[in-house]
């Protein structure tokens, strides 16, 4: 059925040109250049510099295939992570690449085919290089937009990357304005996302427009309540000047805070600038990379593909047009999908999808804007550089010439099929990177401490749980957008909310984590919301990273220190990999048993969980069918208890410790160390006179490490060897700590001389001891012994376990009274 509804003619938008938009007119050299094209023609006319002594003869460079990265499905069926060891692991070495050479020359006569050095680096229309205007026009109105609901569709200009593209549309619809000078009843404004790109605005500010923020939710720019588009433009206050008439807007993968908006909010908000008269401007650098299978785990999941959202004329209208592609059909579409007014103006880059370098982009909107921006274009940049223009156009479309070579398998060009694939790949490879950092997020959203006490009767924990962040699953761009849950801080009644957020930020910079994130005061269009809300926000860049360090180094880290902690604890063959086996493939034997297990721990554990595959041997005294039952039980509790981000095998072995029940070193008589220094450590020639008077700390646990610390007055170097000697033989848990670090300082007087001893022993946690005694000094405690015990939990700590050490010892000193005016022998 064909359509019988009349397509609209875009509106006439010339009102809101600038007044030296509406005096421009077209440039009388550029204008000439037409007659340039004429086949043979002697120019004499142009103050053209001539070719011939361009200093380059080709421009080459060897490129990828379009099929270099693997794409992800269109629709989240499968998971995009399948193949993300061989996508990732490659570099840029490791794939086929084709050559691509534009020549000094080429023969073809058609100046919409013609890509060479000759034309390229001479001067060319404002419009863009021809081959590559040609190309992207005909791509934008065909693929990327096919179903644009005005007349004749929208036109095309190139520009120097989305920057210069958007400072040359605001040139063309907006005045400056300056205060103090010109009457405020003419100062025009401009809305924008309560957190938006900051070039934007450093691009308006000086020209003097009220810079006005919208309401944002997860999606992007609300269109209704308060806050909202059609809020501020209904109440629009004219004592501040003009009611906006512009808006900038990034809807897919939102800079910073990672909305997509949805094809119903675009047709609301498309709506209220109808009605309000506000030209659109859409700036879409991230179009390509939305993420499908992130719907799932987004708040409302927003995406709706070009076929199914697009509008149609009505019952009489066929289907709306496809691209050609089933990728560019799967897309969320621009707003100018349902541009019936033509008062879009769509901002693209090759920024993201090739290089930032290359500063090319182009303007889509309706001819007559375009018109003006030519003209603008035709007294400032003139048109991108001619190298990137005739490379790129080379790479895509191919030569058409003998003596050029472009992109592809048979030097042809990718042509508009490999332009597409490429995109899918790019896509793949940042939404399998995306899910990696969410996941990792998603992992640590909560911090959890067991704090544990202990008496002589009964022992108990308490689990203390801190939401520490949220963030929302982004279903395009390049960012994650994490608000803080700074509230939940210590310090958050005691300092500045924007210097405890700033603390934050310089603190991840520290060697120990080395992160950069951009605070987000950096987005803030205005001093209020900066100062209001911007310290909640930091924006994460998934994108600029290599796949590796996606993924923090500390859970490569994690693995093995587990892999460490088991073998030194239970014997250095309890875990250990497989002799010619896959990287993944690990023995286990369990304690005291005669079975082995097989495990597959990925490269990614503890991100991504361990399997536990298959026994690989059982010893001959064991029982028909042991292994299996040990198999079984073992799945079952990894079942149970793993969590994304930390380690569990070492909880396993602890486990099939407690079932089996073999052996209870609690009850045995002739009881052994485990640690295997601390029965060493007890002199037996040290006379224990009297039992210590131990004042105990609130026992700390940490990734079930647990830390008590115990002190106790002292007036001699043998009272304390004396007091540690008791301690060790007279209290099993303690006998089997870990480590018993211990530090003592003592002042007397000998022969009516002041004689200070001071002590420390690290007791195989190295530097411990010196830095407990350290703490002694600075509280200046004398005559005291202070014994800290720690079980270890088998995962490091790092630095974290002695700012712990040192706390419970302080708690000890504190609780029995040792303070400064209360030292014996003072």
């Amino acid at each position: 059925m064909v359509c019988t509804n009349k397509i609209p003619e875009p509106l006439d938008l010339s009102h809101h040109y600038s007044r030296v938009t509406k005096n421009r007119g077209a440039s009388a050299v550029k204008d000439f250049y037409k007659y340039f094209g004429i086949p043979n023609i002697g120019n004499l006319a142009g103050g053209l510099p001539n070719h011939n002594y361009f200093p380059f003869d080709t421009l080459e460079g060897a490129a990828a295939l379009p099929d270099r990265f693997k794409p992800t499905p269109n629709k989240p069926v499968d998971s995009p992570n399948e193949g993300r060891e061989t996508v990732i692991s490659k570099s840029a070495n490791d794939f086929t690449t084709s050559q691509v050479l534009v020549p000094k020359t080429s023969t073809t006569a058609d100046l919409l085919r013609k890509i060479d050095l000759k034309s390229a680096l001479q001067y060319g229309t404002s419009q863009g290089y021809p081959p590559l205007y040609s190309y992207l026009r005909q791509f934008t109105r065909e693929n990327m937009h096919p179903n644009v609901p005005y007349a004749d569709g929208p036109e095309i200009i190139l520009t120097c990357g989305s920057t210069d593209g958007f400072s040359k549309t605001i040139e063309a619809l907006s005045n400056v304005w300056i205060g103090g000078h010109d009457p405020v009843e003419e100062r025009e404004s401009i809305v924008v996302e309560e957190f938006c790109y900051m070039n934007a605005i450093q691009a308006v500010r000086p020209r003097g427009l009220n810079i006005i923020p919208i309401t944002i939710d997860e999606e992007g720019m609300e269109a209704s309540g308060p806050g909202g588009l059609e809020h501020v433009l209904r109440n629009w206050d004219e004592s501040r000047g003009k009611r906006p008439h512009l808006m900038y807007t990034v809807t897919i993968g939102q800079n910073p805070t990672s909305g997509t908006l949805s094809l119903q909010r675009r047709k609301e908000v498309y709506a209220i600038c109808s009605r309000y008269d506000v030209v659109i401007v859409e700036d879409d650098p991230y179009w390509y990379l939305q993420y499908p299978s992130a719907k799932d785990r987004s708040i409302g999941g927003q995406g709706q593909s070009s076929l199914e959202s697009t509008p149609s004329c009505g019952n009489s209208c066929n289907k709306p047009k496809s691209s050609g592609y089933t990728f560019l059909d799967s897309l969320v579409p621009s707003y100018l999908s349902v541009d019936t007014d033509g008062r879009v103006v769509r901002l693209d880059t090759f920024s993201k999808t090739v290089a930032p370098g290359c500063r090319l982009g182009w303007i889509t909107a309706q001819p007559a804007i375009c018109e003006r921006l030519l003209r603008i274009t035709e007294t400032s940049t003139q048109q991108p550089s001619g190298f990137v223009q005739s490379l790129i156009a080379e790479m895509i479309m191919g030569p058409h010439s003998p003596n050029g070579r472009g992109g592809g398998n048979d030097d042809g060009g990718w042509k508009t099929d490999g332009w597409v694939r490429w995109l899918e790949g790019l896509r793949g490879n940042y939404e399998r990177r995306v899910r990696t950092m969410c996941e990792i997020l998603d992992a640590g959203k909560q911090l959890v401490k067991t704090v544990g006490r202990q008496s002589m009767s009964e022992e108990w924990s308490v689990v203390d749980s801190v939401h520490l962040y949220d963030f929302a699953w982004p279903l395009g761009g390049m960012f994650i957008w994490v608000k803080l849950n700074l509230e939940s801080h210590p310090l958050w009644k005691k300092t500045s909310h924007s210097k405890l957020s700033r603390a934050l930020w310089i603190h991840l910079t520290t060697p120990r984590y080395l992160v950069l994130v951009a605070p987000g005061s950096l987005f803030a269009p205005t001093e209020k919301i900066r100062e209001e809300k911007s310290y909640s926000y930091f924006r994460i860049c998934f994108a600029a990273v290599d796949e590796a360090d996606v993924a923090p180094k500390v859970m490569t880290e994690d693995k093995e220190n587990e892999i460490e902690v088991i073998n030194s604890i239970y014997g250095e063959h309890t875990l250990k990999k497989t002799e010619g086996g896959a990287p993944e493939s690990y023995l286990l034997a369990i304690p005291q048993k005669d079975v082995t297990l097989c495990l597959s721990i990925p490269s990614q554990y503890p991100t991504i969980a361990l399997q536990l595959t298959a026994v690989d041997s059982v010893g001959p005294a064991s029982q028909k069918g042991y292994g299996t039952y040990v198999l079984g039980i073992a799945r079952d509790f990894l079942a149970k208890i793993f969590t994304p981000g930390q380690v569990c095998i070492f909880d396993l072995l602890q486990d099939l410790e407690q079932r089996f029940d073999e052996y209870d070193t609690d009850d045995a008589e002739d009881e052994t160390n485990p640690r295997g220094n601390s029965s060493d450590a007890i002199d037996p020639l040290v006379e224990i006179t009297k039992p210590p008077q131990w004042t105990v700390s609130t026992a700390v646990t940490e990734k079930k490490s647990v830390f008590l610390a115990r002190a106790c007055t002292i007036q001699s170097t043998s009272e304390a060897q004396a007091a540690i000697t008791h301690l060790l033989s007279t209290d099993k848990r303690a006998g089997k700590a870990t480590h018993n670090i211990n530090a003592y300082r003592i002042r007397s007087l000998v022969d009516g001389n002041e004689v200070v001893y001071q002590d420390c022993d690290d007791d195989g946690e190295d530097a411990a001891g010196g830095r407990l005694l350290k703490l002694l000094q600075i509280m200046d405690v004398w005559n005291v012994l202070v014994v800290v015990s720690r079980w270890y939990g088998g995962i490091k700590l790092g630095p974290v376990r002695f700012g712990i050490i040192n706390a419970v010892a302080r708690d000890a000193i504190i609780a029995a009274g040792f303070g400064k005016d209360s030292m014996p022998h003072r």
